[in-house]
């Protein structure tokens, strides 16, 4: 089950960098972050979006209420990211209300050039999320771009706009600092007599102030001189690379003790590398006479907010050693709190598991250490549950269907058939006569349904493997696991698609799912092109709900095969045109997904974003997300089993959503 945190407030107030990333280091596998911020500080949501994008579990982000400004960074680091209904996102370039110093006007300069270095780092991350070009994306930041859910989904910011759960407020903000704020967010402000106070801006401006006091004299101002390096700036991924560490590092505690935030803009502009950065930090901290040196208690390093957990023993001392464990199985991870185990073998956790539940290993070989702790009450088998299920969710996120991308994800709750919701009438509210009268409509079940199915296999570690130290069913066998449920989910999403001789399955009115009475359906087969992209957003523009209202449905993902990749890229790489018939109008508007399961070499799909409208649905059984691992003591094999099961299930619920271009 994903873990879940919420960021709420001022960016880099109420949460900064330094939370998050303690936050984070107690956790493992997906994490979901609900994302309520009307912004803050803008080198601190580029800081987090550092911070949530070295953090190796897939990441969901839900946005309630809203994203803005810095907020807006931090929600690029999202592998998936969701709006909630009512919510809003917003994108412009950063700013700044204050300068350092004097405010002269050779400061101004340098302030606004680090101003567009910093736009142009974000603008990256933007454009990376959206798929959009950097050009494009400028205009949007520049014109200080709102989003509703859909828009944002569309634009290729978001991933699903969710059409119900509960509403939040947007966040405590004063709206008025912004110039296209909508008239509901002002007047929010100003009833709730909101104002923006950023104390970690005002206190840069006050140290700025006092140290300009004591070296007037100086031709370059402090924050500008501390370190010159030679950075290679030609490259712009190192170049965001290098103002992302720089940021992060600057938010730290150390580095804040030496004033490295009134120093962060000097070192962007000047091209200070982070190696020479911390250098500098570290000869600073040296030379404070009030400065000493103390190690933190494993509570106060390992979790900030745990309350009474010992490190040394119980749960806490399984996350240590799992965390060191796994740095064996997965090169990639980093360990943190478990780096004292990261060496261990698998014989020397038995001891530490025996020795913490009172059992003596002494004179005892080292296989009958391992099967004491296998067949005892000791956390061995627990530990060794908890990194295969690592291993596996690591593959599982990384094997993703593309596909799924296109699936809502709905909650079941039995294994019974799951029923889409459908409103008699049409959904449009009608006129009220003189008498009151309301005319009359119904919420009532659709006819299309799908249910939760489970899949699963068992399979053994043997006590021999664990006594030779043998990690490859870790690293080999669980991965496989993963991928393996994964696949398993991509060819059920495929196999939907392709059933009845690739049109689908068939709907409650007994037709297939492409259906050329269903609107949806291409006449004939159609190469891939401007022209045939533009039929199929006609024919979806067109389509009509249940009292044949017109419901505009918005084409956001395109869907091919992979003999298709390459043609679909250059059909939706935006063209440098001299004349506007000559432009693409596809370029960044819909988002390319690939699927090597699709049979058909000719075929292509476009739909809508999830849920606008429900179109293809999924569901885990009690929202259990992906691939799960159980243990018991082995019996037919002398060790531990392991048992993965998946419960899951995907169908169609109706037919606006998608368009075809049938094989060739």
């Amino acid at each position: 089950m994903a873990h879940e945190l919420a960021f709420s407030g001022v960016v880099g107030i109420d949460f900064d960098a330094e939370t998050v990333s303690d936050a984070l280091a107690l956790l493992t596998g997906p994490v979901r972050i609900r994302l309520n911020s009307g912004g803050g500080i803008a080198f601190d949501g580029t800081a987090i979006h550092s911070v949530l994008s070295d953090y190796r579990g897939h990441k969901t982000i839900i946005v309630q209420g809203i994203a803005a400004s810095a907020a807006s960074v931090i929600m690029m680091a999202g592998d998936r990211v969701e709006m909630s209904a009512g919510s809003i996102l917003m994108i412009h370039d950063p700013s700044q209300d204050i300068t350092s110093y004097r405010g002269t006007s050779g400061e101004h300069r340098r302030v606004a050039n680090s101003l567009d270095k910093i736009s142009s780092a974000v603008a990256q991350i933007y454009a990376q999320r959206s798929g959009k070009p950097i050009s494009e994306i400028r205009q949007i930041m520049a014109a200080e771009s709102w989003f509703t859910p859909e828009e944002a989904v569309v634009a290729g910011f978001a991933d699903a706009a969710l059409p119900d759960g509960e509403r939040s407020a947007p966040a405590r903000f004063d709206y008025r600092a912004y110039a296209n704020s909508p008239s509901n967010l002002i007047q929010m402000s100003a009833k709730n007599d909101w104002i923006n106070d950023f104390s970690k801006v005002n206190n840069m401006k006050s140290q700025s102030t006092s140290q300009t006091e004591t070296s007037e004299n100086k031709a370059t101002p402090l924050s500008l001189a501390p370190v010159m390096s030679a950075a290679d700036r030609s490259d712009p991924r190192k170049e965001l690379k290098r103002v992302k560490d720089l940021t992060s590092f600057a938010t730290t505690d150390l580095a804040q003790r030496v004033n490295s935030l009134a120093r962060l803009e000097g070192w962007i502009s000047e091209g200070v590398t982070l190696d020479a950065a911390r250098i500098f930090v570290t000869d600073e901290l040296a030379a404070q006479t009030n400065y000493k040196t103390s190690r933190l208690t494993d509570a106060a390093y390992y979790g900030r907010n745990s309350v009474a957990e010992s490190w040394d023993n119980g749960e806490g001392l399984n996350r240590k050693i799992v965390d060191g464990i796994y740095s064996r199985v997965n090169r990639a991870h980093q360990p943190t709190m478990g780096r004292e185990f990261a060496g261990a073998s698998l014989s020397e956790i038995a001891d530490i598991c025996l020795q913490q539940n009172g059992k003596s290993t002494a004179m005892a070989s080292v296989a009958s250490r391992v099967e004491m702790a296998l067949h005892g009450t000791s956390d061995f088998p627990n530990i060794l549950r908890d990194v295969g299920n690592m291993s596996l969710s690591g593959a599982y996120e990384a094997s993703q269907s593309a596909i799924k991308q296109t699936s809502r994800e709905i909650a079941a709750s039995n294994f019974r058939a799951l029923h889409s919701v459908k409103v008699s009438a049409g959904p449009d509210l009608e006129e009220v006569n003189e008498q009151g009268e309301f005319k009359a409509g119904t919420i009532e079940e659709g006819d299309e349904t799908f249910a939760v199915k489970t899949y699963g296999k068992i399979f053994g570690i043997t006590r021999q493997a664990i006594v030779n130290d043998d990690l490859d069913v870790f690293s080999n066998m669980f991965p496989l696991l993963g991928q393996g449920a994964a696949n398993t989910e991509a060819k059920l999403f495929a196999g939907l698609l392709e059933e009845n001789s690739g049109f689908g399955p068939k709907l409650s009115d007994g037709k297939t799912l492409f259906h050329a009475d269903h609107g949806n359906l291409a006449q004939t087969s159609a190469a891939l092109s401007v022209a045939s992209l533009g039929s199929a957003r006609v024919a979806m523009r067109r389509q009509t709900g249940l009292a044949g209202e017109a419901i505009n449905v918005v084409p956001a993902f395109l869907v091919v095969p992979p003999e298709l990749e390459t043609l679909a890229e250059q059909v939706l790489t935006e063209i440098a045109a001299s004349e506007v018939a000559n432009a693409n109008p596809f370029a960044g508007k819909l988002k390319l997904l690939v699927e090597p399961r699709l049979t058909s070499a000719s075929g292509w799909y476009v739909c809508a974003a999830p849920g606008a409208p429900d179109g293809l649905q999924h569901a885990y059984l009690d929202g259990v997300t992906g691939p799960q691992l159980f243990t018991r003591e082995g019996f037919e094999v002398d060790g531990i089993e392991y048992k993965v099961r998946m419960d899951f299930g995907a169908g169609f619920t109706n037919h606006r959503g998608w368009y075809m271009s049938p094989s060739a």
